[in-house]
């Protein structure tokens, strides 16, 4: 009799052999009951997977690659970190190694990553090597969402268009009618999101927006004074700041307190998202907290599960999960704006 396959195993325990190799490896979605049935089916047939082997035969790596456009510089950011603090615990839970990918960005990749698949976080339209990655034949999953012009792929965000809705209809609450958003250009996918919801809801008051494109990972707050200063100046009606990251809110409190103008008094201010620096601000700044921990969690959860699925990685693309971003309400938005005119 020759050596006992997963084949074998599969027949005798009424099952699939793709969700046998699932059963025995830990992963896949099946009852506690199945997965048992499966297990005693490989001990009572003498069955045992060699893991080497099952690579080589299936080309599986047991490997998921991470790109960031700035991936050492952005081990600096509490966020990145937590992201990939989340991804680690989730990868090694699905026995999985977890790669950093080079993120050299001024020039092509000369090979594929030996990766089964790849998260690419806070893709970015103009950054060469994330576009190549999602162009490979491998599962892509996008911590964040694409930007339009990107090739298309499963997505995990954090839930922007809640969070944000939350934040403006706090500040509507207090008599906010024309908010100006200072949010990142097309080249983010995440600025994309942000000027819909804020445009949406706006429209629903039958007002216009006050847009400014920033761009992505600008971390000076001198430069987002620059592009603020004649907007906030020309725009009198203006009653709320919604800054994208921190710096643009910092930059737009010194701006208003150069115009005579009281942030959280005269003018609401929050930032779609926070870091520890906007409680010390006067007044403690209204913010979204981006769940980087949970994120990088659900990223792994969601590429594993493609790689698991029987219909193959297309039938992913295009998909958005998202993670609940908690809103913490501050002194910032406490007030009543009072407006030059309407």
């Amino acid at each position: 009799m020759g050596a006992v396959t997963l084949k074998d195993v599969a027949a005798a325990s009424g099952v699939s052999v793709a969700t046998a190799s699932q059963a025995l490896a830990g992963r896949g979605r099946m009852t506690d009951a199945t997965r048992e049935r499966v297990r005693r089916a490989a001990d009572d047939l003498g069955y045992l997977a060699n893991a080497l082997a099952r690579g080589l035969r299936t080309g599986r790596t047991q490997a998921l690659g991470v790109h960031h456009e700035r991936a050492a510089a952005n081990l600096a950011t509490s966020y990145f970190r937590d992201f990939l603090a989340g991804a680690i615990e989730a990868a090694h839970r699905h026995d999985h190694d977890l790669v950093v990918l080079s993120s050299d960005t001024h020039r092509p990749r000369t090979t594929a990553p030996h990766v089964d698949g790849v998260i690419v976080v806070d893709p970015i339209a103009d950054d060469r090597r994330a576009r190549e990655l999602m162009e490979l034949p491998v599962p892509v999953v996008a911590g964040e969402h694409v930007p339009s012009s990107m090739p298309p792929c499963a997505v995990v965000a954090a839930d922007h268009a809640t969070a944000v809705r939350a934040v403006l209809d706090a500040a509507a609450a207090r008599g906010v009618r024309r908010p100006l958003l200072a949010a990142p250009d097309a080249n983010s996918g995440w600025g994309e999101v942000l000027r819909e919801v804020v445009g949406a809801w706006c429209a629903e008051r039958g007002v216009e927006p006050v847009l400014v494109a920033t761009r992505f990972g600008e971390q000076s707050i001198e430069r987002h004074r620059e592009l603020l200063t004649p907007v906030l100046a020309a725009r009198p009606e203006v009653d709320m700041v919604l800054g994208a990251s921190p710096f643009a809110v910092q930059g737009a409190m010194s701006v208003l307190r150069g115009l005579g103008r009281a942030p959280g008094r005269d003018v609401l201010v929050a930032a779609c998202a926070d870091e520890p620096g906007l409680l010390l601000e006067d007044p403690p700044v209204t913010a979204v907290e981006l769940p980087a921990h949970a994120l990088g969690v659900a990223c792994v959860e969601r590429l594993v599960a493609i790689l698991d699925d029987e219909r193959g990685p297309s039938a992913a693309l295009g998909t958005v999960q998202t993670v609940p971003a908690p809103v913490h309400l501050r002194a910032s938005t406490a007030g009543s704006p009072a407006t030059a005119s309407t």
